[in-house]
């Protein structure tokens, strides 16, 4: 096996698809400015290239190769939370990527891929497995070609291997990933890491999730460079690998320096781990455009630096060091493939700088002021902490109340909580009765912040009927309608301190030319303290939450139920469309087990039990046998959700009234998030009907284009149209073959390059384009004293013997002519082809625009 560093990886990767004719493609912005406006980073290597897959006959090349830089961390893939305490997940990462818009399909992907591996890498086979959809016998032949054994060819359903870039229309189609096998046992199924996917874009799928076959089928593979690095360098996890080396060797460094306590561990600690990860992230997003700030991608930098800084504390480190590390960055990156961070360090510095300063700044004036709390004399007899002092830290500093209740308990003080809620708003929550969404309700608290023409106000009404009290729950939306009938939409719930409902809120403009601003100014009184408002709770959103929080509830039961183990929640995420739900296990479940959960769900909600809402002393609640979750905070008094004979947690959420609101309920997948911890994601009620509905829709087209009476009978009617085109496709090839060996009755046009002859071919259009690269082979070898240069429509293939002309290469030659025709193409010594910006469809054409190339 080859030991590279990751830059000689990256160029190794490059340079090998680029020599089997891929055009390298620098990569693009960590801001998708024009590939994708729904996405908040540039998440994947194939982003770039998104209209092209889309279109592939708008392609300047027909393959391509990059190194991409990725970023998750906000928006729907968002791994910030997982940086540190798994093995691979990375804010910032790079990945590796071949790309084919019509140029070629599976067997040259599968094949490109193989050879790299174990040619190029020298990866031993026995370590790596492959994963193909379920049926794919094509997918299944073509790794059979390869060498692989039975054994090393595992089928998975599409929830696995079939892409799409999202739920809605678009290209998508089967994958085929590739697994090496990390040989730790104790990881259980995880010991198998995915290191290569790639994608076969053969479908279309329709707004209405109907598929068909796309005319040009496209590929799409990605390769996760950390991952590749951390195998070929035999690391534990990604965190051990050069560039990461790097980082926390300089941290370590720079600690040392300042007579900081530090690790020598080779495996670096996970607070080390966020530090080198969001430096990382940081430097990558402000060198590509990014500031901190409060809203969209400048928050998401913002969160990222605090985080790195937290860390930092938790390590012992007190003052301003993330932009010493800025040069043991630019040592993990030593071939230059980014630079901007050279040609931007200055910026890139400047903005860590002051955003830490700042940072640290509020810290430290919130833990002087602290300070100075715990050596008043009159304050040591009860040691509490009065709630005017926590108000000030939060309202003067941002200091969170938590924080300030965490530090005290540190100390042995505690916070005054009741009379600091005596003294400022505290909402009546009435969200868990439905009939109370729509109410009068009265302004107790605002404030506005204004910038330019946007708007954003704060609000505290009471009562207040909107959700937002944590516990995995999403907030709640929905809209304020205020006495002068002017509506504001409620786009967040937040709570500013302990016991607070604050509504977010922006204007919904009575007039289309009106700008936020306008609309504040139109309504500002009405704004005010003691206003009333109209409230209504968005009803479809809040249903949602309610049946997957429940849900949350019994498939936790479910899994005490059926692994007979007394589980730990570690975690959860309840939102309108699916349940995400954390628990300690110490290896993966299997698929009889996952059904096993999911059958014993359904049949519970089939029960139809009444949920029964109870408050009792938390005592009384833990010694009646309801489940706590360790992440949450409880006072003496809990409010407790029983499902009785089913489910029993204490909880504040909001919940069905009768679980059979719940069917069906079905688990999507379960994977591993941190060592010990699994994740199971799962939908129920509408969103599973809906989940069914999207899934299954397209077996009846099916069935009816293959005239099956039922889906046993639409397989084995699958199977054999599958033979018959393989079939047919064969015979095509060879009919193509014996086609390429006749003389054309078309006499080509004749040119001069370099003193040598030039015959340029015009191909029937209805011809296969596979037909030009078997006719140039034949016309290389009997007519070895030209150079052939074949034409069909806006393809173009160059070809020559070489041993008769040394001089010259196909591929320079193929150049030349897109200097003079603008175009993209690349190849070797003797075949080149390329793609031409125009449609050459006569001999009139080809004389006009390729004649020049040569006169």
């Amino acid at each position: 096996m080859q030991h590279l560093s990751s830059p000689e990886l990256r160029r190794r990767f490059l340079n090998y698809f680029e020599k089997n004719g891929h055009t390298r493609v620098p990569s693009s912005s960590l801001i998708p400015h024009q590939q994708d406006k729904s996405l908040l980073f540039t998440n994947a290597g194939m982003v770039p290239f998104k209209e092209y897959f889309m279109n592939p006959s708008s392609a300047p090349y027909r393959c391509a190769t990059s190194t991409q830089k990725c970023m998750r961390a906000g928006g729907k893939h968002n791994d910030l939370d997982n940086v540190g305490y798994t093995p691979r997940h990375h804010t910032f990462f790079e990945m590796l990527g071949n790309f084919s818009f019509g140029k070629y399909s599976k067997e040259e992907a599968i094949q490109y891929a193989w050879q790299f591996l174990l040619k190029d890498l020298e990866l031993p086979v026995s370590r790596l497995r492959v994963t193909i959809l379920e049926g794919d016998q094509t997918g299944y032949d073509l790794w059979k070609k390869q060498g692989l054994t039975d054994d090393m060819i595992v089928s998975c359903g599409p929830e696995d291997n079939f892409w799409s870039m999202g739920d809605g229309e678009g290209p998508c189609g089967p994958c085929t990933e590739i697994f090496w096998d990390t040989q730790d046992e104790s990881l259980g199924q995880d010991r198998w890491l995915e290191i290569w996917n790639l994608v076969f874009m053969e479908n279309y799928r329709t707004a209405d999730g109907q598929l068909t076959q796309l005319p040009i089928p496209c590929i799409d593979t990605g390769m996760g460079l950390e991952r590749m690095a951390c195998v070929l360098q035999e690391k534990q996890n990604n965190f051990q690998i050069d560039q990461f080396r790097d980082l926390i060797s300089g941290l370590r460094v720079w600690m040392k320096q300042k007579n900081i306590k530090n690790y020598i561990s080779d495996d670096p600690n996970p607070h080390e781990k966020i530090i080198a990860d969001h430096f990382r992230s940081m430097c990558f997003l402000i060198g590509d455009g990014v500031v901190p700030s409060n809203v969209g991608r400048g928050y998401v930098l913002r969160r990222i630096i605090r985080r790195a800084l937290r860390s930092a504390r938790q390590l012992g480190i007190h003052q301003p060091f993330l932009v010493e590390l800025y040069p043991f960055l630019i040592k993990s990156f030593p071939d230059g493939n980014y630079p901007e961070l050279s040609e931007r360090s200055a910026s890139i510095r400047n903005i860590i700088g002051n955003e830490e300063t700042t940072f640290l700044g509020t810290l430290d004036r919130g833990m002087a002021l602290l300070e100075n709390v715990f050596t008043r004399s009159d304050l040591q007899h009860n040691k509490t902490i009065p709630p005017t002092i926590a108000f000030q830290l939060y309202d003067t500093f941002g200091f969170p109340f938590d924080l300030t209740l965490i530090i005290a308990q540190e100390r042995g003080w505690t916070v005054d909580i009741q009379e600091w809620k005596n003294q400022h708003v505290f909402p009546t929550f009435t969200g868990y009765d439905h009939e109370l969404f729509h109410q009068e309700s009265a302004i107790m608290a605002t404030e506005t912040i204004q910038k330019g023409d946007n708007v954003l106000v704060h609000v505290a009404i009471d009562p207040c009927p909107f959700y937002g009290l944590g516990g995995g729950q999403v907030a709640d939306t929905g809209k304020l309608t205020l006495t002068n009938g002017s509506e504001w939409k409620v786009t967040d719930v937040q709570q500013p301190y302990e016991g607070c409902l604050a509504l977010q809120l922006a204007p919904i403009p009575t007039d289309a030319k009106l700008s936020q601003r306008q609309q504040y100014e139109m309504d500002q009184q009405y704004l005010q303290v003691g206003q009333l408002v109209n409230t209504q709770v968005d009803i479809d959103r809040r249903t949602g939450s309610e049946i997957h929080h429940t849900a949350t509830h019994l498939l936790n039961a479910g899994l005490r139920s059926i692994l007979k183990t007394d589980i730990v929640q570690a975690g959860s995420l309840v939102d309108p469309k699916k349940l995400r739900f954390d628990f300690t296990y110490g290896q993966p479940l299997s698929q009889k087990q996952l059904d096993s959960i999911e059958q014993w769900i359904n049949k519970m909600i089939l029960m139809g039990t009444q949920t029964e809402i109870k408050h009792m002393a938390l005592t009384d609640a833990i010694s009646s046998g309801a489940i706590a979750t360790f992440s949450e905070k409880y006072g003496d008094q809990v409010r407790v959700i029983d499902v009785p004979g089913i489910s029993k947690e204490l909880c504040g959420g909001t919940h069905v009234d009768n679980i059979r609101k719940l069917y069906p309920f079905k688990i999507l997948n379960e994977t591993s998030v941190a060592a010990g911890t699994r994740r199971i994601e799962a939908v129920a009620g509408t969103s599973c009907i809906d989940w069914y509905r999207q899934t299954y829709a397209p077996i009846p087209q099916a069935m009816s284009l293959l005239r099956a009476n039922n889906t046993k009978d639409m397989v084995e009617k699958l199977g054999k149209a599958m033979q018959q085109s393989k079939d047919i496709e064969k015979k095509l090839d060879l009919m193509m073959e014996k086609m390429a060996q006749l003389s054309s009755k078309t006499p080509p046009i004749s040119a001069m390059f370099q003193g040598i002859p030039v015959q340029i071919h015009s191909v029937d259009g209805d011809l296969e384009s596979s037909y030009m690269q078997k006719r140039a082979n034949v016309l290389k070898e009997t007519e070895q004293d030209a150079i052939h240069v074949l034409v069909k429509d806006n393809l173009v293939t160059v070809a020559l013997n070489g041993d008769k002309i040394p001089s010259l290469t196909a591929n320079s030659v193929l150049k030349h002519i897109l200097k003079t025709v603008k175009g993209g193409g690349g190849g070797q010594k003797e075949i080149a082809q390329g793609r031409l910006a125009v449609k050459l469809n006569s001999e009139q054409d080809i004389y006009a625009t390729l004649i020049p190339a040569f006169s």
